[in-house]
């Protein structure tokens, strides 16, 4: 991610459905991690994803303050620590990429969180007054933050994601089995999308 990428996360102020802003701290600080890592897991099961962005405070009225990491906050934010701690908490799993960004004097760190692959993400461990084992962790409509599945409308979002996913799985075996489909069209794969959006660009 570029200077001027990461700037264009901060263009509107305040947090979005698809980011989730967290002042600065050492992943080794347990009670603050934990709430990030609740971030990460309602980002999974999130369509497209999102991003968790640690270094940038909200202040009251929704102002963003770019507090930003010391050096040695910063150094424990290495990928494979953050990806390590964060499958603990995750059933099944969760893709992410950890960045590490320097922007206006400051240094931060992007959590770049991909949606769930086949099922949506559960919480498999309790972290006290943060996490449940069990609990499934989504981006609230209306008021941006991430909590349990607070209404139907979240629910049937996530249960429409599912659905299509297992739809598209479903075609793809049938084409991989090489069975005639009689015109019925098979939907992309996430391969073939990415190789169509780079051919897009040439």
């Amino acid at each position: 991610m570029t200077p001027e990428e990461f700037a264009q996360l901060l263009t509107l102020g305040h947090e979005t459905h698809g980011i989730e802003f967290k002042g600065p701290c050492a992943r080794t600080d347990k009670p603050q991690f934990a709430k990030v890592v609740r971030a990460v897991l309602g980002m999974a099961n999130r369509r497209d994803g999102g991003k968790v962005v640690i270094g940038v405070s909200e202040e009251a009225g929704n102002k963003l303050e770019l507090v930003g990491l010391s050096q040695q906050q910063l150094n424990t934010w290495a990928h494979d620590g953050v990806a390590g701690v964060v499958a603990g908490y995750a059933d099944p799993f969760v893709t992410l990429v950890t960045e590490h960004i320097e922007y206006c004097g400051g240094k931060f760190v992007v959590l770049t969180v991909a949606e769930f692959e086949e099922v949506p993400v559960l919480c498999k461990k309790a972290y006290p007054d943060v996490l449940n084992p069990g609990a499934c962790y989504v981006r609230r409509r209306g008021s941006p933050g991430t909590s349990e599945v607070p209404t139907q409308a979240e629910m049937r979002d996530l249960l429409e994601l599912a659905t299509e996913k297992g739809v598209r799985k479903f075609f793809q075996q049938i084409h991989r089995a090489g069975i005639d489909l009689a015109g019925v069209q098979v939907p992309p794969d996430d391969a073939q999308l990415f190789d169509q959006q780079r051919g897009d660009f040439r």
